[in-house]
């Protein structure tokens, strides 16, 4: 379900993913009031292509919701951190970032998620390298 639009995000996600040693890299978009995978990268099943969320209290939800990054690794793990998505659940992501994309006025209309399945703490470098990216899709993402 990768649509193939000359703007390159698929390949802005896979290099992102490489760049950041990360498990998986995806963007999900809102669809009415469904957040749908558009453009993914490492998912290790073809569930993640097929799946409809509605933004809850999870990790993409939160960022969706306030319009601010949301992490959750070794260092943030709390009773405070939101709960893992069910894209989390399926890829068995056990730390993710969550950045909100901004296509035109103050709503966010996308999320941009990088995550790993094994333990770990992002550094500051790598979560200013997902929020440069969530700002370079901003005028490349259709909702």
């Amino acid at each position: 379900m990768h649509d193939e639009h000359p703007s390159g995000i698929q390949e802005m996600i896979d290099r992102l993913r490489l760049n950041t040693s990360s498990d998986f890299c995806g963007l999900a978009c809102l669809s009415g009031t469904l957040l749908r995978w558009k453009y993914t990268s490492g998912a290790s099943n073809e569930r993640v292509q097929r799946m409809e969320m509605r933004p809850g209290q999870d990790l993409v939800g939160t960022a969706l919701r306030t319009g601010r990054t949301t992490l959750s690794d070794a260092q943030s793990s709390s009773e405070h951190t939101p709960g893992r998505c069910p894209l989390m659940l399926a890829e068995r992501l056990v730390c993710a970032i969550a950045v909100p994309v901004f296509q035109s006025g103050s709503l966010p209309e996308a999320v941009l998620l990088v995550g790993n399945r094994m333990s770990c703490t992002f550094s500051e470098d790598m979560i200013h390298e997902v929020k440069q990216l969530a700002r370079d899709l901003e005028p490349l993402i259709r909702g």
